[in-house]
């Protein structure tokens, strides 16, 4: 009797050994990793991962917003080289991470956009959040055509964008379909592409 309980203290404790060793990797996890990880829920349209990965005192209404935004306009990879650790200073590591993307908006203006994401990680989580795109001039010309032609939009699905709002893929979807009315506009009126 006395040998099998011994077996299942030592399995305990081999157990308990594994268990903590997880528990240490995740809490040092790479930054560069966790920002990886990011991306993959970010473009997965995974907004349950993507929350469990942001630290609870993160501010990431934007980054939700925005991920329902690049849902709603169909966002597909084109190029996303690997994360760069910029700094490690402190206990806050910042990783910058530039994704290449097309959408609906591109495809209809004639572009790909790169986002720049820049995550600032402590302790294998998102405590801030930023991002930026490179979007051409033309992106914000139909903007203002939106804002002219068609403030309905503005003010209905694409009310408080990126500021409160709640209707971030009704949005994208509806400047989706106005890029194609504002490109058919500039054909017609002979504007130079």
């Amino acid at each position: 009797m006395r040998r099998p309980m011994h077996l299942l203290s030592v399995l305990a404790l081999a157990f308990s050994a594994c268990a903590m060793s997880v528990r240490v990797d995740a809490n040092s996890m790479d930054p560069q990793r966790v920002a990886e990880r990011f991306l993959d829920a970010f473009y997965a349209w995974d907004s349950k991962a993507l929350d469990a990965m942001m630290s609870g005192n993160a501010e990431g209404d934007d980054i939700r917003y925005y991920q329902g935004w690049a849902q709603g306009a169909n966002y597909q990879v084109v190029s996303r080289p690997p994360c760069d650790l910029v700094d490690t200073g402190n206990s806050v590591a910042q990783v910058t991470c530039a994704v290449t993307v097309t959408d609906d908006f591109g495809r209809a203006l004639g572009y790909r956009a790169t986002d720049t994401f820049r995550l600032s990680i402590a302790n294998a989580q998102v405590v801030a959040v930023s991002f930026a795109g490179d979007d051409p001039p033309i992106f914000a010309e139909m903007f203002d055509w939106i804002g002219q032609q068609r403030p309905d939009v503005l003010l209905g699905p694409c009310h408080l964008m990126f500021t409160g709002g709640e209707t971030p893929g009704l949005c994208a979807k509806a400047v989706a379909r106005s890029a194609k009315d504002f490109m058919r506009e500039r054909v017609r009126s002979g504007a130079k592409e």
